[in-house]
């Protein structure tokens, strides 16, 4: 799949390199590579160019002549839609408009808001270029009061794109499937382990989730996709200010809800600050009246899809403890219809 909103008129950008393994990322230096030659094609002249973050995406720090940005390299897998970054700078351009405060997505030299490069003969990798927000992840600072900002910004989230009169849906991927994400189905092979309690676990969620969109609780509009912690940065004045908007997906508001809720169980005092995030939420939107069972399906529905993500991704050798980590907390879902930190 190739991202159709990139800079020039038909092949990607290449220059030399590495293949990586399949699934798997380019080592560093390959990645760097990558970026270096992304950065041609913007006008911008790096100072100083530095590996910020990486996970599924590499990002780096850009200090300029002009400012710093941050440079996103996407991953090899395209596990989005095409116009998914077309619809993350307009939602973010949106959202500046109404006063948040969110990194502004840069466009390159031929008004493209992403940029292809290709190493080698391998896949191209969509390059991004963003404002870079000063701060410190919401991770490294999460308490009470944090958790219930973080619950007041979902709201603010929510309450823009659900008031945002589209002509017609962006072309973003849609969640009324467990596995939204553009992958093949690999948690339920026979040579994964607890492949038996995925697919129990998969058609459970798959069918809640079913009954969700045959009765919606509203009208579907987009949503961030990924609002937990590591993706939003205190600032130095202490605004949240949300980014890495790249899972952007159209759905209902207790779908984005059950992933901010997912990462913030698993965090140190995860009930508390469960309690502070939907506390929060409620002081700017009213909380999404849905039964427990369904919420925590949905919070499996996530899981499910981190799984299957980390399976394609990394395969399953040296993976036995996080499988058997999830399986068992898919397996207690199974048999008592709660969800387990």
């Amino acid at each position: 799949m190739r991202d159709r909103h990139v800079s020039g008129p038909g092949r990607p950008r290449t220059v030399n390199g590495a293949r990586a393994r399949r699934g798997q990322d380019a080592p560093v230096d390959v990645v760097r590579q990558i970026a270096q030659e992304a950065l041609r094609h913007y006008d911008l002249v790096p100072r100083r160019v530095t590996r910020a973050a990486h996970s599924f995406n590499s990002v780096f720090r850009v200090t300029t002549t002009s400012g710093t940005h941050a440079l996103r390299v996407g991953a090899r897998l395209r596990i989005h839609a095409d116009g998914t970054l077309e619809a993350e700078g307009a939602w973010l351009r949106r959202l500046a408009e109404h006063g948040m405060v969110v990194p502004a997505l840069r466009t390159n030299r031929d008004g493209g808001v992403g940029t292809d490069i290709t190493i080698g003969d391998e896949a191209p990798r969509t390059c991004a270029v963003f404002g870079w927000v000063a701060g410190r992840s919401l991770r490294a600072r999460l308490t009470a009061p944090t958790a219930a900002a973080l619950g007041r910004l979902a709201a603010q989230l929510h309450a823009n794109a659900a008031a945002w009169t589209l002509a017609e849906r962006p072309d973003v991927l849609v969640a009324d499937r467990v596995l939204y994400w553009r992958l093949p189905v690999r948690l339920t092979a026979p040579d994964v382990p607890f492949h038996d309690v995925f697919a129990d676990a998969l058609g459970r969620a798959q069918a809640a989730l079913d009954e969700l969109w045959r009765t919606p609780p509203h009208h579907a509009h987009l949503l961030h996709g990924d609002l937990t912690p590591a993706n939003v940065v205190v600032a130095r004045d202490g605004t949240l200010v949300p980014i890495d908007f790249q899972d952007v997906v159209w759905g209902f508001d207790v779908q984005d809800l059950a992933i901010s809720i997912v990462a913030l169980r698993r965090a140190p005092g995860g009930p508390r600050l469960v309690e502070a995030f939907r506390d929060g939420y409620a002081t700017r939107r009213p909380w999404p009246a849905i039964p427990p069972e369904l919420f925590d399906a949905l919070a499996a529905a996530r899981v499910l899809s981190q799984v299957n993500l980390v399976v394609n991704v990394h395969g399953t050798a040296d993976r036995g403890d996080y499988l058997a980590a999830h399986a068992q907390r898919l397996r207690a879902w199974l048999g008592s219809g709660r969800l387990a930190t």
